[in-house]
């Protein structure tokens, strides 16, 4: 009996030693390769190395923003202590909860950028305690730069880091990444950002590196592509300065490929603000900021166009054969209608005016009887026609489409047939529900110029591989406006010539450069009505279209119009094609003229002498 269970001992203790030789034999022979992978992941880091991102150029090949070296600090989650939590988020100023939230969302050994531009005094004290913070660790990444600030804020956009959303879009985006959060930055984020690279490490028990690991899966980052805007710098700068202390927007197009040389929007905001982390009471400043400086005038604001919307009236009119040219009205100062009494800006009337006359002067009584003439459909017709009420394609992610009314719209909105006449009357100069963008009006600004040729709006001149040198250029094809008679442009073009030849917008009249153009002043309920002027120059040879808006500033043509006979001044003068010193002495020999003449009238009065009775 006991020689029995000795043996039963003795079967056990062998079975269990063959179980164990078979249970390290699946281990270390026939699953090697598994469970040296998940020893390897123990010892072995993978580090994350970011490509600097794409310098941004104008179209002169001015440098508007590159890069410069900052810390980021990072925390490995699997060796992250209380401690070191407590330690970086208090010297930081960190939402520890945010951070852990962070920590947990990551791999354990993945690591998780809490902080960028590091100032160097919070490194150094990161440096004399760094042997009791287990699971910190800095490097040196790129972080934007701006050489030419002052009106690009719009245009250029803001960085900052990825959200739960984008996360979630791009499975290239990991915890941390920095990308563009609007304007071209965010629009032409997949260019300007590069390709990361991957280095491996071996790593001890403390999570610090022993050496780096030679494998074909490490690779170099790729830097971003560099991008050369249509934008001109010197003239964004330039009607940077003819904005100070207004709000508002300037858009200029080249009218010969749709180019933007010019995008504006004031008051804007200090780029540097949003290069690291912005300053939350920098922020609260921003958002609650009443002339809303984070808001994108030039695309993403619209407005009543007013006055310059009278062209489309005039083109629906004419190419619907509803008038001749030589229609007439007669402009009294006011306009009745049913009960209601509309007022011209004149108050004491223009008399009777042909449809030249008309644009020219400005006429609101004129227009007023030619909206009733055209009615709504033909009218909204038109209007989507010239692309109002859609977007205009440009890069910018932020565009508004504006709104063109129509008798659906109507109908919708205040129930049918209970809409006026009236409305109607208003849309035909410019104001009531019409909303525009400037960018919009720039863009039929080129439309006019062209005589129904246009291209859409684009920022992005070339993108350029900083390695291997090779340029990619947007595909931009001509596009015109069917079913409108090239007489009608024609006249059209007549009409603005005479508009700065003595009409509304003289003040843009540039000595030796003919420019055409239309005055607008929008009725704006909330304060002073909004100014406007659109144009385009040269006369014979248009080569750039430009719309300035002015919020609450009054008149156009006493506002908005000498802004642009500014900007066009300049814009010519960097193209040769104007002096300055010249319409100087030209003006200066005018006004010693006109001074002559008044003292030979004054000395023929004197000498009169009047007859006795």
């Amino acid at each position: 009996m006991r020689s029995r269970k000795l043996y039963v001992f003795y079967a056990l203790i062998v079975i269990s030693i063959l179980t164990l030789n078979i249970r390290f034999y699946i281990l270390q022979i026939r699953h090697a390769d598994v469970y040296q992978e998940k020893s390897a992941k123990n010892s072995i880091r993978v580090i994350t190395q970011l490509p600097v991102r794409g310098n941004i150029f104008d179209r002169q090949g001015r440098l508007i923003a590159d890069n410069r070296p900052s810390f980021s600090l990072y925390l490995i989650p699997a060796q992250t202590t209380s401690h070191t939590l407590e330690f970086v988020t208090r010297l930081l100023g960190l939402d520890k909860e945010k951070i852990r939230q962070k920590l947990r969302r990551a791999g354990p050994f993945q690591p998780v950028k809490i902080a960028r531009s590091v100032r160097p005094e919070i490194l150094t004290i990161m440096q004399e305690n760094i042997l009791e913070l287990p699971g910190l660790e800095w490097r040196v990444e790129p972080r934007r730069h701006y050489n030419i600030k002052n009106g690009f804020a719009h245009v250029l956009g803001t960085l900052g880091e990825v959200d739960e959303q984008e996360l979630t879009r791009n499975p290239e985006y990991e915890l941390g990444d920095i990308v563009g959060k609007k304007g071209i930055e965010k629009a032409a984020d997949r260019y300007l950002r590069g390709r990361k690279g991957f280095k491996y490490v071996r790593v001890d028990a403390l999570g610090r590196t022993v050496e780096e690991i030679k494998t074909a899966k490490n690779s170099p980052p790729y830097p971003g592509m560099d991008m050369y805007l249509t934008i001109d710098a010197r003239l964004q700068q330039y009607a940077d300065t003819l904005f100070q202390g207004k709000r508002g927007a300037l858009v200029a197009i080249d009218v010969t490929n749709g180019e933007v040389i010019t995008m504006l929007s004031k008051p804007d905001y200090d780029l540097e603000y949003f290069v690291g982390t912005i300053d939350p009471q920098i922020w609260q400043q921003l958002i609650s900021d009443t002339t809303h400086p984070l808001y994108d005038r030039a695309c993403q604001s619209s407005y009543p166009p007013g006055s310059t919307y009278k062209l489309v009236a005039a083109i629906a009119a004419l190419n619907e054969n509803i008038i001749t040219p030589s229609w007439s009205a007669y402009c009294p100062g006011y306009f009745q209608i049913g009960r209601k009494t509309i007022r011209c800006w004149n108050p004491e009337g223009h008399g009777t005016l042909d449809l030249l006359g008309a644009i020219k002067h400005s006429c609101n009584v004129y227009f007023y009887q030619l909206g009733l003439k055209i009615g709504i459909d033909v009218w909204s017709k038109y209007s989507m026609l010239f692309l109002f009420g859609k977007k205009t394609g440009i890069e910018l992610t932020n565009e508004n489409a504006g709104l063109v009314p129509t008798r659906e719209y109507y109908d919708k909105v205040f129930g049918k047939g209970k809409w006026t006449r009236g409305m109607l009357a208003n849309l035909a100069i410019g104001q009531g529900e019409l909303l525009v963008t400037p960018l919009q009006l720039a863009q039929f600004g080129m439309i006019i110029a062209n005589k129904g040729t246009y291209y859409t709006p684009h920022l992005i001149l070339k993108l350029v591989d900083r390695i291997t040198g090779e340029e990619q250029k947007p595909e931009v094809q001509a596009q015109v406006i069917e079913g409108v008679r090239p007489e009608i442009y024609e006249l059209m073009h007549q009409g603005m010539r005479e508009v700065v030849d003595g009409g509304t917008g003289w003040r843009t009249n540039i000595i030796g450069i003919e420019v055409a153009g239309k005055t607008g002043t929008a009725q704006n309920p909330h304060g002073k009505p909004h100014a406007w002027f659109l144009g385009f120059a040269p006369f014979d040879q248009p080569r750039i279209a430009v719309v300035v808006l002015v919020e609450n500033g009054g008149s156009g043509g006493g506002v908005a119009a000498p802004i642009a006979g500014n900007y066009l001044r300049k814009y010519f003068y960097y193209r040769g094609m104007f002096d300055y010193r010249r319409e100087w002495a030209i003006l200066k020999a005018i006004r010693e003229k006109q001074k002559q003449q008044a003292r030979e009238d004054r000395l023929r009065q004197a000498q009169e002498v009047p007859e006795d009775g």
